[in-house]
């Protein structure tokens, strides 16, 4: 039942995966700070369209009033859907979910190497959204369990209903 839905749920916890690897230790890189936000919002981005792939291959009978609604009604989705929009699009279309636009506000890296030569580094990233500051990993966290709890009780409710 998850084939048409798993390419989409694999690829967003490969980039949770890369997210929890910045946290933990990664190899370091001249444009650290750039090059892992990169993975950061990858993650956001990926995460938000879980709610396209449910839309389009339409096996669920889920339309996109239903899938706003859930994430309408979860603060740290409101989040994750601004922050695909406003990395992905130009010009945004829609009002922000969240009222302003969030986005990565600071960082932290802490890296190692010898005669300094970095080889490794450790990050964290703070995403702001409205006044309050979250951080990116276990924000990510939320939003990926959230999306696994909602898949999983619509295929317990099909398999009950069939």
């Amino acid at each position: 039942q998850w084939m048409g839905y798993m390419e989409q749920l694999e690829r967003t916890r490969m980039y949770l995966k890369r997210l929890r690897d910045i946290y933990n230790q990664v190899p370091y890189k001249p444009d650290t700070r750039d090059y892992y936000a990169d993975d950061v919002y990858s993650f956001f981005i990926h995460c938000y369209h879980i709610s396209d792939w449910i839309i389009h291959l339409n096996r669920l009978g889920l339309g996109k009033q239903d899938l706003d609604a859930f994430i309408d009604s979860h603060d740290e989705l409101r989040i994750c859907a601004d922050l695909c929009n406003g990395t992905k699009h130009c010009k945004l279309k829609y009002k922000p979910r969240t009222g302003r636009q969030p986005g990565i506000a600071s960082w932290t890296f802490s890296s190692e190497g010898v005669n300094d030569q970095m080889k490794t580094t450790k990050g964290q990233f703070y995403i702001l959204s409205g006044s309050k500051f979250h951080d990116a990993l276990e924000l990510a966290e939320s939003c990926m369990k959230l999306w696994d709890e909602f898949i999983n009780g619509l295929f317990k409710r099909k398999a009950t209903n069939a």
